[in-house]
């Protein structure tokens, strides 16, 4: 299953995913891509779950935005996305964070449960390693700018896979900033 994480930062949001895949104690692979960007650099998630129903969820929330984009002609919102995002978990099983822009420009993120559930939160962890990253994550400085979030994530899975044999070392990260 994995790890993914959420944070809102002072001037933004970051999202990061761990690359590995298991089966029971058996690892699979260590590039199994659980990040996933839409419109460009204006929306964002990570996903956890089984591997096939991360990237079907990927693949149909893709679809979904490109749709919406076409049809609105501009970025999609945190509202829009959430909602989306939500049907799709519940339909595919999976967990994931999303993150876009409000209608203000703050970049905001919410978490979402495998039964389609929106928590708006400042802080989000999900998949096996989840405890272990909210502890990490909770004693971060939050007042560090989107740009250095990828270090500051990176070595919060580096922890993390030490206490959790589903969460992958190498992972990927994602940020928003505000608009």
């Amino acid at each position: 299953m994995g790890t993914i994480v959420g944070i809102r930062l002072a001037d933004g949001v970051a999202l990061a995913a761990d690359k590995r895949a298991t089966d029971g104690s058996t690892v699979r692979s260590e590039s199994v891509e659980k990040l996933f960007a839409f419109d460009g650099p204006e929306a964002g998630t990570v996903a956890t779950g089984e591997t096939g129903s991360i990237q079907t969820f990927g693949r149909k929330l893709d679809t979904e935005v490109r749709q919406r984009g076409t049809e609105q002609g501009s970025p999609i919102r945190i509202d829009p996305l959430s909602r989306l995002a939500s049907e799709l978990a519940n339909e595919t099983g999976v967990e994931a964070v999303v993150a876009a822009r409000d209608t203000d420009g703050t970049a905001r993120m919410r978490a979402i449960d495998g039964a389609g559930g929106e928590l708006d939160e400042e802080v989000a962890a999900r998949g096996t390693g989840a405890e272990f990253a909210l502890g990490q994550l909770e004693g971060m400085d939050r007042g560090v700018p989107v740009e250095e979030a990828a270090d500051v994530l990176e070595s919060i899975f580096e922890r993390v896979a030490e206490r959790d044999t589903e969460t992958g070392a190498d992972c990927t990260v994602w940020t928003l900033a505000d608009g």
